[in-house]
């Protein structure tokens, strides 16, 4: 007869202890923040403590009112009102002292080895020049400026090689010219601009502009005017 009694059920093992932690020791308590102030009502007025002005430094020069500043020299000068208007006849007479003034005056500053020249400026080795502005090599020319081995030339500015012309502008080899600009072998012309080899404003080979240039030059008398 088989046994009626059923096994007893297992009972699971117990899970192992943990130990517990031990509690955490609290210290103090944290500080309360202040609180912040308290705003003044809409009524109260509000006051603040005024700002000292900056003082300036000591390159610096407060203008309090009006003055006249001259910039080259660094000096300031109160001006309790406006320079007085000039009147015509005080004007053209302090011009005409000032024109007086710069005729009377002959020297020629920053000029090197010049001869007799009046009223130059930076020009070397010129001869007989007035109020000429970097020339060099030149000789009775009037009224001109950066021009090289030219003789007798007036009112030219960048020319070389230019004889008795006038009021010519970065040309070359010009004889009895006037009004020319960027001319080149050009004999007795007027207002030409970027032209070679003219003779009276006609256009020659340049055979036939030096072998008529020659007669001319005889003719003329400018053979020996050649610088």
């Amino acid at each position: 007869m088989p046994d009626s009694r059923r096994p007893a059920p297992r009972v699971p093992p117990a899970p192992p202890r943990v130990p517990s932690r031990p509690a955490a020791r609290r210290g103090p308590a944290p500080a309360t923040p202040p609180r912040p102030a308290a705003r003044p009502s809409a009524g109260s007025p509000r006051v603040l403590a005024p700002r000292p002005a900056p003082a300036p430094g000591p390159e610096v020069r407060v203008v309090t009112g009006p003055m006249f500043i001259d910039t080259a020299s660094g000096t300031f000068e109160d001006r309790s009102a406006p320079p007085p208007a000039l009147s015509r006849r005080e004007f053209e007479a302090e011009l005409q002292r000032l024109v007086r003034g710069y005729a009377a005056n002959a020297e020629s500053p920053g000029s090197i080895s010049c001869q007799d020249c009046r009223r130059c400026s930076s020009c070397m080795f010129c001869v007989e020049c007035e109020e000429c502005h970097r020339c060099t090599h030149c000789r009775g020319c009037r009224a001109s400026s950066h021009l090289t081995h030219c003789v007798d030339c007036t009112g030219c500015h960048e020319c070389a090689y230019c004889v008795s012309s006038e009021r010519c502008t970065r040309s070359n080899y010009l004889v009895l010219c006037q009004s020319c600009a960027e001319c080149t072998y050009c004999f007795g012309c007027v207002g030409l601009s970027k032209a070679e080899f003219h003779i009276l404003n006609v256009k020659y080979t340049r055979t036939e502009y030096f072998r008529i240039v020659k007669g001319l030059e005889r003719e003329l008398g400018l053979s020996a005017g050649r610088p």
